[in-house]
């Protein structure tokens, strides 16, 4: 397999995350989502094909000030949120959304440490907590979308000066 994380243009994972995040809703809620201008998208793709095979999608943002945990620790770190983090169906269970989270970490710590936080899907609970993040407060309900829980993880700087 050759496979390579790049950042790319939001554009390119709109299928991808439709299919996976918003099935039988409209596009717009897809295509919507990406009004945050300081945010940055990376794609997962295999070879020369440019389909998108894993997405996620971070932007600077402090959490919530309900919370008080991720906001304590976004005094010393620097915070990001995570969003839009899907995978082909098809090509669950091989490490592609680790691979591309793996990446996102890679840069958001380039110049300083990060909390990265997220409101998780259950069904990526697991998914988040063998990669180390941490639960905060109660399960929460999403409309058209389903249960979430805030999800956080802090990281120290990965490069040296």
């Amino acid at each position: 397999m050759n496979l390579s994380v790049e950042i790319v243009d939001p554009f390119r994972t709109y299928e991808l995350r439709h299919q996976v995040l918003r099935p039988g809703r409209p596009l717009a809620e897809t295509t919507d989502n990406d009004t945050f201008a300081s945010a940055i998208t990376f794609g997962l793709t295999e070879g020369g094909d440019p389909r998108i095979l894993a997405t996620a999608t971070v932007y600077p943002e402090k959490p919530p000030s309900s919370y008080a945990p991720l906001v304590l620790l976004a005094k010393t770190l620097r915070p990001w949120r995570l969003r839009a983090v899907a995978t082909d169906e098809r090509r669950r269970s091989e490490g592609l959304g680790k691979l591309v989270l793996d990446r996102i970490i890679d840069y958001i710590t380039e110049e300083e440490s990060a909390l990265l936080w997220c409101n998780a899907r259950i069904t990526a609970q697991k998914f988040y907590a063998r990669e180390g993040f941490l639960t905060y407060g109660p399960i929460f309900d999403v409309e058209h979308i389903g249960k979430h829980i805030v999800m956080y993880k802090t990281i120290a700087r990965t490069q040296q000066s």
